[in-house]
C-alpha cells in the first residue's frame, strides 16, 4: 500500500561539496535502528509498542546518546493512539501514562519534547510511502531554520532529533538519529 512517494540525498560531506550544498544547510545521520515482529502474530500486550521501543533504544545507542539530548522527534501517529504509545515507547512517558504527558503539553511545539511539529502523518494526509522521508525533511526543516510557522527552538546542548517510522502497527520499524550541523 502506497499513496504517496519520495527521496532524499544522503551524501558524505565531499558529496556536499560535489553537489554545492554547505554543511550548515544540511543535517548529519549519527544512528539509526531497526526491528521487527511477526505481522501474522497479536501482540503480547496491545498497549505496548515493543518494536517500536527496541528501535528506538537501537538509534539512541547507535548515536551514543539518550532522549535527553534530544530536541525534537517526529512518530508515526498513524492514529492517536500510535503517538499517545510513542512517547511511552521512547521512554517519555511512563507506561500508561503517554495520554497525561501529550495533554500536559509536553509534546507541543513549546514542551518539553516537541512531537511532530507540522502535524505529523494524519496532518499529512497519510501518505504512507512517503511518510519517513516526510519525517526527515521535517528534522532537516526544523535544525535549518526553515521550519517557517512551525519553527522550534534548537537548542544548542540539545542538537539531535528522533525520527521513528513503522509499518503493520508496531510491526516493521526503522528509527533514525539526526544531528544539527554548525
Amino acid at each position: 500500500v502506497s499513496d504517496g512517494a519520495s527521496a532524499i540525498a544522503i551524501v558524505s560531506e565531499e558529496g556536499l561539496a560535489k553537489i554545492g550544498i554547505a554543511k550548515k544547510d544540511a543535517v548529519e545521520v549519527v544512528g539509526w535502528g531497526q526491528a521487527i515482529d511477526d505481522i501474522t502474530k497479536k501482540p503480547e500486550d496491545p498497549t505496548e509498542m515493543s518494536t517500536t521501543k527496541l528501535a528506538a533504544r537501537q538509534a539512541l545507542e547507535s548515536a551514543g546518546i539518550t532522549i535527553n539530548d534530544l530536541a525534537t522527534v517526529e512518530t508515526h501517529d498513524c492514529f492517536t493512539i500510535a503517538g499517545v504509545l510513542a512517547t511511552e515507547a521512547i521512554g517519555f512517558a511512563k507506561k500508561g501514562e503517554g495520554a497525561d504527558f501529550v495533554l500536559a503539553g509536553h509534546t507541543s511545539r513549546t514542551g518539553k519534547i516537541p512531537f511532530n511539529t507540522t502535524g505529523g502523518l494524519i496532518g499529512w494526509g497519510h501518505p504512507t510511502g512517503a511518510t519517513g522521508v516526510h519525517q526527515a525533511a521535517t528534522i532537516w526543516e526544523q535544525f535549518t531554520g526553515r521550519a517557517g510557522d512551525a519553527q522550534i527552538n534548537i537548542p544548542a546542548e540539545k542538537p539531535y532529533a528522533l525520527s521513528v517510522n513503522m509499518g503493520g502497527n508496531d510491526k516493521t520499524l526503522v528509527a533514525i538519529v539526526y544531528k544539527k550541523l554548525a
